[in-house]
């Protein structure tokens, strides 16, 4: 996703004012090409969004748990974000994040007889907790 794509997720959705402009903020901060976590303070955040920090708070814990926003507080007390799409995350059912996706893929055509092949191809989608793992070891 890029900066624009998250920009027009957030103008779409049913957030409120003040967790629109939170997350535009925060995605201000994001590096999309690089993708490193954006670590705006709660005071810096206010001042850009002309919100209260009691406010911004309030908006950032809406928007982790609606998953706009992943939220990783790091050792010495600073907060990493990441702007993601819930609809991304939506492929999990009755609470279980650990959901696997069989399909289907056409992995080989031959041209001369138009025949395919298929076979199963399993995806794992990652619970937010093994991605805060993962994120964990990768971070220096």
């Amino acid at each position: 996703m890029d900066y624009m794509s998250y920009i027009r997720l957030i103008r779409s959705s049913d957030l409120t004012a003040s967790e629109k402009i939170t997350a535009i903020m925060i995605a201000s901060h994001y590096d999309f090409t690089k993708k490193d976590p954006a670590w705006p303070s709660n005071k810096t955040l206010a001042k850009e969004t002309g919100l209260s920090i009691r406010s911004v708070v309030r908006a950032k814990k809406v928007l982790t748990d609606s998953h706009y926003l992943v939220s990783h507080r790091q050792y010495n007390n600073v907060c990493l974000y990441i702007p993601t799409d819930p609809a991304a995350q939506g492929l999990r059912h009755d609470g279980d994040l650990n959901t696997h996706i069989n399909t289907n893929i056409n992995t080989h055509t031959n041209t001369h007889t138009n025949e395919s092949s298929n076979e199963d191809l399993d995806i794992k989608v990652l619970s937010t907790e093994e991605y805060n793992k993962l994120s964990e070891s990768m971070l220096w």
